[in-house]
C-alpha cells in the first residue's frame, strides 16, 4: 500500500510536469523531478524540489542513481519532430529495459488521444484503428513497450489536447480565424491531468489504460468564439462548413474506476473565468 512516504520521481518536469511535481509534493509526497540542463535544474530547486539532470537519447540515459530511487516513476516526454518518431520508441525501450533493474515498481506513462483514429465517431480503450500521424503510431509503439515490462506496472493516461493557463487562443489567433471550424475537440485542462494522476497514485490502479479529456466536446468554432468574448474582441468569421474529420474521445472508463470530479468538464467554463 502506498503512503504519502511513497517516493515517486517525474521525467520530466515541463508545462505539466512541474505543477505536478508541486502539488504532489504539497500533498506530503517524497517528489524528484528531472530536466535535461543545469539550467532547468537549477529552476526546480529554486522551486524547492528535488532535481535532477537525466539525459534520454536512443542509445544513452544518463542521470543520477538517486533519481531512479523511487517506488513510482511518472513518465512525461512526449515525441518530438526534431526526435523523430521512431526515436520516441527507441528511447522508451531504452528506458523500459533499464527500468528493469531499479526499484520502482509502478509507472505512470503520459500518453495522448493522438493514438486514436480520426473514425468520425466514438472512440474508447478498445479501439484499434491506427492513426495516420507518425507521433501517434509512436505512441502506441512506446505504450506496448511499457506494458510488455515485467518488473513493474504500467497505467497509460491517453490525454486530450492540454488547455489551461498559457495554453489558450490569444488573440492574434483568434483574428486569424484557422482553427474556426467545426470539429469537436477532445481536451483536458492542466488541473484535471494534475487531479487524475494523484487519483490514480492514491488509490493504486494500476496496469490500466485510461483514456482522459473532458466530457463536453465543444466545436472549434464554439471554443474560438468563447475565447474572442472572454477578452471583449470581435468574435472571428465562421469558416466554411467543410468535410472535417475528427474522433470523439470517451473518458467513461476513467470516471468509473476513478471517480474523479473533473473541475473543467465543459471546457468553455475556462474562459468565464478569465471573464470573472
Amino acid at each position: 500500500m502506498h503512503t504519502k512516504q511513497t517516493k515517486i520521481s517525474i521525467l520530466s518536469c515541463g508545462w505539466l510536469g512541474k505543477p505536478l511535481a508541486l502539488h504532489l509534493q504539497e500533498a506530503g509526497y517524497a517528489v524528484k523531478g528531472a530536466r535535461t540542463s543545469a539550467a532547468g535544474v537549477a529552476e526546480l530547486t529554486a522551486l524547492g524540489l528535488e532535481a535532477y539532470e537525466v539525459v534520454l537519447s536512443t542509445d544513452v540515459l544518463t542521470g543520477p542513481d538517486a533519481f531512479w530511487d523511487a517506488d513510482i516513476l511518472i513518465i512525461n516526454i512526449p515525441p518530438r519532430k526534431e526526435r523523430g518518431a521512431e526515436a520516441h520508441v527507441e528511447e522508451i525501450a531504452l528506458l523500459s529495459s533499464f527500468l528493469e533493474t531499479t526499484t520502482i515498481s509502478k509507472v505512470i506513462f503520459i500518453s495522448s488521444t493522438s493514438v486514436y483514429a480520426d473514425i468520425n465517431g466514438l472512440v474508447t480503450e478498445e479501439s484499434q484503428e491506427l492513426p495516420e500521424t507518425p507521433n501517434g503510431l509512436a505512441l502506441r509503439a512506446a505504450e506496448k513497450q511499457l506494458i510488455m515490462a515485467t518488473r513493474f506496472e504500467t497505467t497509460i493516461l491517453r490525454f486530450g489536447g492540454l488547455i489551461g493557463y498559457d495554453r489558450l487562443p490569444d488573440a492574434n489567433r483568434i483574428r486569424e480565424g484557422k482553427r474556426n471550424n467545426e470539429q469537436p475537440m477532445n481536451v483536458i485542462h492542466r488541473d484535471d491531468c494534475i487531479g487524475v494522476i494523484r487519483t490514480i497514485i492514491e488509490k493504486e490502479i494500476w496496469g490500466e489504460t485510461f483514456n482522459a479529456c473532458a466530457t463536453g466536446h465543444p466545436q472549434r468554432c464554439n471554443y474560438y468564439k468563447a475565447a474572442a468574448q472572454a477578452m471583449g474582441i470581435q468574435v472571428p468569421r465562421r469558416l466554411p462548413a467543410e468535410e472535417q474529420p475528427y474522433k470523439i474521445v470517451s473518458s467513461r472508463k476513467l470516471r468509473y474506476a476513478l471517480g474523479y470530479p473533473f473541475k473543467y468538464d465543459d471546457p468553455l467554463m475556462v474562459f468565464s473565468e478569465q471573464k470573472a
